[in-house]
């Protein structure tokens, strides 16, 4: 549907060419699941940092500063019109009731949006996209952490898998049944993840990071190179150090949309399209 890709590079040790390479491969490769829109977040200076175009990621040639630490990206493939919309687009921002201020972006398809914002008493807004309901219902908790974030996991109905950078570089992850892979090269202290295998290791076969992938053991979690399972109903969080925290939540099975999201393009199959036409009414 969408494709999101990022890096945490919690060690310092890789230098601003590797790291140009790094974002080089994944963005060629991530915007195969969607070119209407993009958009990236990163911290720098403690200042949250967002930009977004209505183009593909690679056209859109957004500049960064090369020493951040945590850098999340979104490539949107759109079944609105409403990208030409800048703020229609990924990442999202918004604040907790503790005054942090967040980004989020989300690859899959919500539902139920009028009752649980009926639910929440969420105020009307001009962004159209489903995915903003995440950042809005984030909004009503008074802190981002996992058990927050288990609570938003818990209210969402559809499918998903979702990215969180908070302005203090932690990073979470939230998986439904949305695909997501993130390997952690251990000697580097480089978490790196995108939508799904395939595409992260025709990225990671342009790069310095390929011999040590390619000669590890994922599975058996053997070597300095392991996989980060990331099963349906799973939370991460990543920490500015390194640190990885883990919760679960209850995935609403029932409400999910019925599509091969391994897929990077919509195959709009004549079920895919009568769920696509029941949302418009929900």
């Amino acid at each position: 549907m969408c494709g999101i890709w990022g890096y945490v590079n919690y060690g310092d040790r890789l230098n601003e060419n590797q790291i140009a390479e790094i974002y080089t491969a994944f963005s060629n490769v991530c915007i195969t699941r969607g070119k209407h829109a993009c958009g990236i977040a990163y911290v720098s200076g403690g200042v949250l940092s967002v930009k977004k175009a209505p183009t593909d990621l690679v056209s859109a040639n957004f500049s960064y500063p090369a020493n951040v630490k945590m850098l999340m990206a979104h490539c949107r493939l759109s079944l609105q019109k409403n990208y030409s919309n800048n703020n229609n687009n990924h990442p999202f921002c918004g604040q907790t009731f503790d005054g942090v201020k967040y980004a989020v972006e989300h690859n899959g398809i919500l539902r139920d949006l009028r009752k649980i914002r009926r639910q929440f008493h969420l105020a009307k807004t001009e962004i159209s996209t489903d995915s903003y309901l995440i950042a809005q219902i984030l909004n009503t908790k008074s802190r981002l952490n996992l058990q927050t974030l288990k609570e938003v996991c818990e209210t969402l109905r559809g499918s998903f898998s979702f990215t969180v950078l908070d302005e203090k570089n932690n990073f979470y992850v939230c998986r439904g049944d949305v695909p997501i892979y993130i390997i952690h090269f251990k000697k580097l202290k480089l978490y790196l993840y995108i939508s799904t295998r395939d595409l992260f290791e025709q990225a990671a076969a342009t790069t310095d990071l390929w011999f040590d992938y390619k000669s590890s053991n994922l599975e058996l979690s053997a070597g300095s190179v392991n996989l980060v399972p990331t099963n349906k109903g799973t939370i991460l969080q990543i920490s500015p150090d390194g640190n990885l925290a883990r919760e679960t939540f209850i995935f609403q099975e029932e409400k999910a949309i019925r599509h091969n999201w391994y897929m990077h393009e919509i195959t709009k199959t004549e079920e895919l399209q009568q769920q696509l036409a029941n949302l418009e009414n929900e």
